[in-house]
């Protein structure tokens, strides 16, 4: 929201931020801090001129520290004409992180910083991989290993953030988002507590500095005691079977490996930083998109793959058919069956789902009155598009079309495959 004219008044200080520098979340904190100093709780945020690309490493601590400064300290914070102006800003929850709310109608979770807890850290979560699940063509693995390194990291918040383990007032901050051109996804999880060298020093682990103690950190089974140790481990491992990024930053120090090419084995780098206040933590990490990503061998096992599981169903047994396919249903996972929009939304998905599993396909239309020619066609040519129509035919099969909905698909179907003059002479 901009300033009312009596907020223009009051005595605030203007802050200018350039949010491509990894800077920009340190700077923000020392000019509040700065104002506050000097008796000032009111800031107007700008962004500098071509400066207000926010990407989620970004992103996610600037929204932990205005929440921060706002609930312990009573700060206001008021964005300019600038920062209004960039649509990212205003959507991304950067002034104020979404919430879970569960009566709140279907929204993508992508793009957005969540604040998060015990009471709704899984929603948050699942909401975010569902999103990522609609938001485009997903290599076999790379969802997964999303999955797994997502809910780990942000349980680490809630399990050693603060000095009494999985304590009710452990809070977070995430963002992820899907960079389809550049063909990765990139994730921020932040949180202001006790700090990774502190954690460790209460399980006993003591590390001569912070670099050091990061560095410990993302080894199998390291931590306080209060988990098996495992989620940066668990993350590192993704990452780097993905050929991925990722830093690591906690009490001043920064402890970062980037791959730079599919077979490199690449060594970590450490550097200082300048935290705003001790125990701030964050992890940012990137995963590629064009390629498949192998859990196994990444992780030394094979995970259970509950998004598979859940869709899994029983068939009849017979010699000539498998005996287990993946079911969806339209009803409960398309919103709506009118657009091309959501018809390229749920082909992501239905696809994702067919590259994670070998099996065949039924999407079930029971319940669903009607569907528009948009969708029907949208829909039916992004999965043949992706998979050819040999394995569409041999996976995919349809289940609960009313007369109507089947009659639709035929004749987007007919109408792509032999063109207008086919629909003419079949009436």
């Amino acid at each position: 929201m901009s300033m009312t004219p009596t907020k223009e008044r009051e005595p605030h200080v203007n802050i200018s931020l350039d949010l491509h520098r990894k800077g920009a979340p340190q700077f923000l904190a020392a000019k509040i801090s700065t104002g506050i100093a000097e008796g000032i709780t009111s800031f107007k945020l700008r962004v500098r001129p071509g400066r207000g690309v926010c990407y989620p490493n970004i992103c996610v601590p600037i929204a932990g520290i205005i929440d921060y400064f706002t609930t312990e300290h009573g700060c206001s914070f008021f964005p300019a004409a600038s920062w209004r102006n960039v649509p990212v800003l205003n959507q991304s929850g950067t002034l104020r992180p979404y919430a879970h709310d569960p009566l709140a109608s279907p929204v993508t979770h992508l793009n957005k910083v969540w604040k998060f807890s015990s009471d709704d850290h899984h929603d948050v979560v699942h909401g975010i991989i569902g999103s990522m699940r609609r938001a485009g063509e997903m290599p076999q693995g790379v969802l997964q290993g999303l999955e797994l390194a997502l809910y780990e990291v942000t349980d680490n918040i809630l399990l050693h953030s603060q000095t009494e383990a999985n304590s009710p007032s452990a809070t977070g901050y995430v963002m992820a988002q899907y960079h389809k051109s550049e063909q990765r996804i990139a994730v921020a999880v932040f949180d202001l507590g006790q700090g990774i060298p502190s954690s460790l020093a209460k399980g006993g682990i003591r590390a001569s500095s912070p670099s050091e103690a990061l560095g410990v950190a993302i080894q199998r089974g390291v931590g306080d005691g209060a988990g098996a140790g495992n989620g940066l481990w668990m993350m590192e491992r993704i990452v780097s079977r993905s050929s991925g990024s990722f830093e690591l930053t906690s009490d001043g120090a920064r402890y970062a490996v980037r791959h730079r090419q599919d077979s490199e084995v690449a060594a970590p780098a450490v550097s200082s930083v300048t935290p705003f206040k001790s125990g701030t933590t964050l992890v940012d990490f990137q995963l590629h998109t064009s390629r498949p990503l192998d859990i196994q061998a990444a992780l030394d096992t094979d995970p259970i793959n509950l998004w598979i599981d859940n869709h899994l169903v029983d068939l009849p047994t017979s010699s000539n058919q498998p005996n287990e396919a993946l079911l969806v249903s339209v009803a409960k996972e398309s919103r709506g069956c009118a657009s091309r929009y959501e018809a390229k939304a749920f082909a992501n998905m239905a696809g994702n789902l067919m590259e994670s599993a070998p099996d065949v396909c039924i999407l079930d239309f029971n319940g669903i009155s009607m569907v528009s020619a948009s969708y029907a066609d949208e829909l039916l040519m992004r999965l043949i598009d992706r998979f050819g129509i040999i394995t569409i035919i041999q996976r995919l099969s349809f289940k609960g079309l009313s007369p109507t909905n089947a009659a639709m698909f035929d004749r987007c179907f007919r109408g792509r495959l032999f063109g207008p003059s086919s629909q003419r002479e079949s009436r």
